[in-house]
Order: structure tokens, then C-alpha cells, then sequence
């Protein structure tokens, strides 16, 4: 399964987005691929990097430090982390859409990515009163982290996959 079996209307219009002045220079520059790509990674440690440390503190790990100033702590890198990822993510997409769309991993990577953050949405729904100090995690909070930081290992596996594909 890939995204073009499953939306075959989008094969032509990423096509299109190959030939950009963007994707153009990103393909044809000696330095912008490899510096978009490893902001991409950078992206991906802030995010996960935060994530994981507020999971691990809603797991039990460091129960001296108290949930809300471990998730104070972490916001603002998550925050970065996601912004990067959004603004590189599609730079390195416009590259090679056709190959991204048939390559099976990155569809992986997309329905995980969707289920993370629908997961974050869930957590922040039902538990948010947690990462304010209100009340010690429940067994519902630590399965959500635990599940939080296995769906996020599996984005990043399925990323990592898209070029072994």
C-alpha cells in the first residue's frame, strides 16, 4: 500500500511540485538538500527528544521533579521541533514527490504520524489536568505515554525506511 494506490489524483499535482524554483534548487544545490535534511533531523530530536521526556516522567522516571515543570520544560522544544518538521518535511517531499507517494514507508510514516498526533490530541483532551500538577498519573496517563512513545518510534522507524524502500 502507498499513497498513490490510495489517492491517485495526487500523483499528478506532486509531480508538478518537482518542478518548482525550490525543488529546483534543493535538487541542483550542493549544500541545500543536505542542510534541509539535517534541519529535518534536528526537527525530529527536538520533538521526539521532548516528547520522550515528558512520557518517561508520566511513566514514573524522575518522580522527584513534578509532571508540570518536566512538561514546562519540554514545550517549547516540542513547539520547535514541530515547527521545523512542518517547514522542512515538505522541502525534502518537493524533491521527489512520485518516488515519495509509491515508496510504501513514507504512507507508513504518514498514518503514524497521524495516529501520534491524534494520540497528543487524545492526551491533552482527557489527561491535560496531569501536566498541569493536578493529581499523579493514572494507569490511563501511563498507557497513553507508553503507547505515545511507541507510536513515535515507529514514525521514526518508518521514516528512516522511506530510503531503504
Amino acid at each position: 500500500m502507498n499513497v498513490a494506490s490510495v489517492l491517485p489524483g495526487l500523483v499528478p499535482m506532486a509531480q508538478a511540485l518537482e518542478t518548482t524554483a525550490p525543488a529546483r534548487w534543493l535538487q541542483q544545490s550542493m549544500w541545500g538538500y543536505p542542510v534541509v535534511s539535517a534541519l529535518h533531523i534536528v526537527a525530529i530530536a527536538l520533538l521526539l527528544g521532548a516528547i520522550t521526556v515528558v512520557d518517561a516522567r508520566l511513566l514514573g522516571f524522575a518522580r522527584q521533579v513534578p509532571v508540570a515543570h518536566v512538561a514546562r520544560a519540554a514545550w517549547p522544544f516540542a513547539l520547535a521541533g514541530v515547527v521545523l518538521a512542518l517547514g522542512t518535511g515538505p522541502l525534502l517531499f518537493i524533491v521527489q514527490p512520485g518516488d515519495y507517494l509509491v515508496n510504501p514507508a513514507f504512507f507508513w510514516k504518514l498514518l503514524l504520524l497521524l495516529a501520534a498526533f491524534a494520540n497528543v490530541a487524545w492526551f491533552h483532551l482527557r489527561f491535560a489536568a496531569v501536566l498541569r500538577g493536578v493529581g499523579e498519573p493514572t494507569a490511563g496517563v501511563r498507557w497513553v505515554a507508553a503507547l505515545s512513545i511507541g507510536v513515535w518510534l515507529c514514525v521514526l522507524f518508518a521514516g528512516r525506511m522511506i530510503a531503504f524502500v
